[in-house]
């Protein structure tokens, strides 16, 4: 699937990326990454098979660790997330 076929919506997303990084507590586009223990090389490992499937996109251990709210990986998906 091309990222122009699979837009998600921003609270869809959020959802998911709680589900991935299995944490019971909710997130917002503000919520500090780097001050959760589940942001972890696992957690990037997973959102790099998830942007690959759902959006057609590579993203790298870089990317990730320079993204440091769920804002960032949103930017990051190129508008594929609306």
């Amino acid at each position: 699937m091309t990222a122009s076929s699979n837009m998600m919506a921003r609270a869809e997303f959020l959802a998911q990326l709680q589900e991935m990084l299995q944490t019971d507590a909710a997130l917002t586009e503000d919520t500090a990454l780097m001050e959760m223990e589940e942001w972890d090389s696992l957690a990037f490992m997973i959102l790099i098979a998830f942007f690959d499937k759902h959006f057609g996109k590579r993203v790298t251990f870089d990317d990730l660790k320079n993204c440091t709210t769920p804002a960032d990986l949103i930017t990051l998906a190129a508008g594929a997330i609306a």
